[in-house]
């Protein structure tokens, strides 16, 4: 009597399932493996009808190997393998002819949802329950998926069913279904990680934050670039101005801290991925830095006020403005405007002539043509 069951895999990412695909695509293979023992584990008679309790509280102390291939395409077909110890000898109660067994698996990916895999039949002719159950290597044909991601599978749940005719004549060869079934872990057991990537989507990046200062640490996530064989590397612009460089994945993904450059221009800025010439963009807001200014604090009215300054950008022309406060009186100047190139250091120095200068409380502020970092100090004209 045949064993009446699906022969469909569903492998649930995200809310792609797995179904028929048209082609299989070539790809290499990632490889894990996970040793591991589950507690509470029964053997159950036909448990899609009486669900019968053969015997309980057992444990089973075995090994898993998963064979994915690694990285895929999106909508191609895959064949996943696996590969587990045995089942000790003693655990079924009955011999079984025309037996077979199927392997259940369940699996976490990191995106919130199952994967679960239905292997294949694997025959075994007479079973005899008094030896163990080499479970040994079996697959699954026709696995496809529809998002594209770097996805680790966790072991959550894990049963194996037995079936066959019993060889007991008086049962007339009565069709037996056993499930044996222990506890799910507690924690999830990692077993691989396997990648997969989509070449007719458009790169994307995401940044964590909408605004960053310059010199700040960002997390910045890119993916579905174009995935190669070997990975490379892509260093991303903020605003024109190169940062720092990311390894790309075979999968076209990378990820990291993305280091705002010292003197990126500030305002609202695109950020720009660029790899095997694919590009993505993203906005932020750039906010300047503070530069430092220090000026004579008393100085005469007709003479010169000193003027240094730093960590402007190295070259950019650094605007002085002098501004006194409150009114002047007749004949006298009450604003100065100067400018400076900064050193190959940031740093600035200027004498400003303060001719026929007002006498009061002055105020001078510098800024910076390129990096927009301003300063400003105070001083006192006598």
């Amino acid at each position: 009597m045949p064993r009446l069951r699906s022969r469909a895999v569903v492998a649930a990412l995200g809310a792609g399932l797995v179904l028929p695909a048209l082609a299989t695509l070539p790809s290499q293979a990632a490889i894990g493996s996970a040793s591991f023992t589950l507690a509470d584990c029964d053997v159950i008679l036909n448990p899609a009808a009486e669900n019968q309790v053969v015997s309980s509280n057992g444990t089973w102390s075995t090994s898993l190997t998963v064979d994915h291939p690694s990285p895929v395409p999106v909508e191609s077909s895959q064949t996943i393998g696996f590969e587990l110890g045995e089942i000790p000898a003693n655990t079924f109660p009955e011999a079984l002819d025309n037996a077979g067994f199927v392997v259940y698996l369940e699996f976490e990916n990191g995106t919130g949802f199952s994967q679960n895999f239905e292997t294949e039949d694997v025959g075994l002719g007479t079973f005899d329950p008094t030896q163990p159950l080499v479970l040994g290597e079996t697959e699954v044909d026709g696995v496809t998926y529809f998002d594209s991601g770097r996805f680790p599978l966790g072991l959550k749940g894990l049963s194996v069913a037995v079936y066959g005719n019993d060889t007991d004549p008086a049962a007339e060869g009565a069709f037996r279904d056993y499930r044996y079934e222990c506890d799910r872990p507690t924690i999830a057991i990692p077993v691989v990680e396997f990648g997969v990537f989509d070449p007719t989507r458009d790169a994307t990046i995401t940044l964590d934050t909408f605004q960053a200062t310059q010199g700040q640490s960002i997390g910045i996530d890119g993916r579905d670039f174009a995935a190669l064989t070997t990975n490379g590397t892509v260093t991303p612009t903020v605003g024109g101005e190169p940062a720092n460089t990311f390894p790309v994945d075979d999968i076209g993904f990378f990820d990291g801290q993305l280091v705002v450059p010292e003197f990126a221009p500030p305002g609202q800025q695109e950020v720009r991925a660029t790899y095997q010439g694919e590009s993505a963009t993203a906005l932020i807001t750039i906010v300047a830095k503070k530069a430092q200014l220090v000026v004579t604090k008393a100085v005469k009215a007709g003479k010169t006020l000193a003027v240094n300054g730093s960590l402007f950008k190295p070259g950019e022309k650094v605007t002085l403005k002098l501004k006194k406060k409150g009114p002047a009186k007749k004949g006298t100047k009450k604003a100065f405007g100067s400018s400076v190139t900064a050193d190959a250091n940031g740093q600035i120095s200027k004498a400003v002539k303060l001719k026929k200068a007002a006498k009061g409380t002055w105020k001078i502020t510098a800024k910076g043509a390129e990096s927009g970092r301003t300063a400003a100090s105070g001083f006192k004209v006598s």
